[in-house]
């Protein structure tokens, strides 16, 4: 066999916590544990009666488009125009693999509060660029302060990340912080990436914040958004980058070589999504809030450090009292009490909300067996 790609040095599989495995109990799964109204699974099916099964325009139905429109105006409070601005994906990640393609060279360098998803640094790689992270731990529930990211920039600087709320910690960025960091980046002519795919589970008397909609003209922000989390279609892969007419003309071709275009199916099926009212994902959201509860209080109890989660489903833990790394912790859990739950990084666990809350109390029993 020639040799391979030097690529696959850095970019290899980690256990897979978003399916279910038989005997094994799940509570670090990334994957929503309920399905959208009856209505979103019918528009699916009447599209393949329709034979509706060619491509489409390379950035997305025109529907499709429009309904996004409507939505980031009704809930986010800007304008898009779905005929330049909108450019609907295959899921987030061949969002975010088309925009460091089209923006990444060599030795350029991406800033990215950390912990972090670890596929950032994966693409980035694979771009040839390099990971700059600001570190944050649970002492200031994993938020970075302006100081410490004006001195991760660099003339090498070429995209700052920020992911709002958070996979991994569940943090909120507030509305003063990713401005300050915006109007800094905008006065060295430096891109702002701003991961929203989390943006419908925010908690307490969080508010969750779309910079664009302070700036119309969306110069030097892409955003990210996605029906995985929100909708509970994490399996039908649609998402959608938005940002300024010249920045998705220059995007769209680095998506189409990969995927041409999003599931046309799934397109479908989104339209229907994007046009009903939420009220069917505040019921769902009960069992998010409780699952939250469940994990602060079985923490609190093994007085293990964690991050308030202020959004997003997950909580984010120090274990380094195991004199173990994380990713031991995780396989030990895994072999010997069939308990899913990845690690972070050397120090951090990542858990979910996303189980049904029985489910949930016999995991954190297995867990709370393991530690004692």
């Amino acid at each position: 066999m020639r040799k391979l790609s030097s690529r696959t040095e850095f970019v290899k599989p980690t256990f897979q916590t978003s399916v279910n495995l038989d005997g094994y109990i799940n509570i670090g799964s990334g994957t929503p544990n309920f399905s959208p109204p009856e209505s979103v699974i019918q528009a699916f099916k009447e599209s393949i009666d329709r034979r509706q099964l060619s491509y489409t325009s390379w950035s997305g139905l025109n529907t499709l488009k429009e309904a996004i429109s409507r939505k980031l105006l009704k809930e986010n409070k800007f304008l898009a125009d779905p005929s330049a601005e909108i450019l609907v994906t295959s899921g987030a990640q061949p969002a975010i693999f088309s925009i460091f393609l089209s923006i990444l060279d060599e030795e350029d360098e991406v800033i990215i509060p950390a912990p972090y998803y670890s596929t950032y640094e994966e693409i980035a790689k694979i771009c040839g660029a390099k990971v700059i992270p600001i570190k944050t731990d649970t002492s200031s529930n994993f938020t970075f302060i302006f100081e410490d990211f004006e001195k991760a920039l660099s003339d090498k600087t070429k995209l700052v990340v920020l992911v709002s709320p958070s996979n991994p910690t569940g943090t909120v960025l507030s509305k003063g912080l990713i401005d300050k960091v915006y109007d800094k980046l905008k006065m060295l002519d430096i891109t702002l990436i701003t991961d929203e795919i989390y943006e419908h589970y925010i908690y307490d008397d969080h508010q969750h914040y779309s910079l664009m909609s302070e700036h119309a003209e969306k110069e030097n922000i892409i955003s990210i958004y996605s029906l995985s989390k929100g909708y509970g279609l994490t399996g039908i892969r649609v998402g959608y980058i938005v940002s300024n007419k010249n920045t998705i003309a220059t995007i769209a071709p680095f998506h189409h070589a990969m995927n041409i275009c999003a599931p046309v199916n799934a397109q479908y099926a989104s339209i229907e999504a994007l046009n009903l009212n939420r009220e069917w994902f505040e019921v769902e959201m009960k069992n998010v809030i409780a699952a939250r509860q469940m994990w602060m209080e079985c923490l609190d109890q093994l007085s293990l450090p964690y991050g308030i989660p202020q959004g997003a489903y997950y909580i984010c833990f120090d274990i380094s009292q195991c004199q173990k790394p994380a990713h031991q912790v995780s396989k030990d859990l895994r072999s010997d009490h069939q308990l899913i739950i990845n690690s972070v990084d050397d120090k951090y666990l990542r858990g979910s909300f996303m189980q049904d809350l029985d489910v949930l109390k016999s995991g954190l029993n297995r867990f709370k067996s393991y530690l004692r």
